[in-house]
């Protein structure tokens, strides 16, 4: 197996050290989409658009780690969650 350098890419990735304000597009994948589900996501962050299996939401960094421990705590099930794009 070859040898790859990751390092370039991974040098300024993270965020966890992030307390701004700064809002991000964060997409929240779910098994399916109902009103339960938002009113958590909803806790932490303003739903955008709602889709199929999930929502777009616009929160900040730290609401993150918040979003899939509500959901965690009452058993929903989390495929993925994957911030998009830095809005502010």
């Amino acid at each position: 197996m070859e040898n790859k350098d990751y390092e370039q890419y991974i040098k300024n990735i993270g965020t966890p050290k992030e307390y701004s304000d700064s809002l991000y597009l964060v997409y929240v994948e779910l098994y399916k989409a109902d009103d339960e589900l938002a009113k958590i996501i909803a806790e932490h962050c303003k739903i955008v658009s709602e889709l199929e299996f999930g929502y777009i939401c616009e929160a900040n960094i730290q609401s993150i780690p918040e979003i899939a421990r509500s959901l965690s705590l009452k058993n929903h099930a989390i495929y993925q969650i994957v911030r998009l794009v830095k809005l502010s």
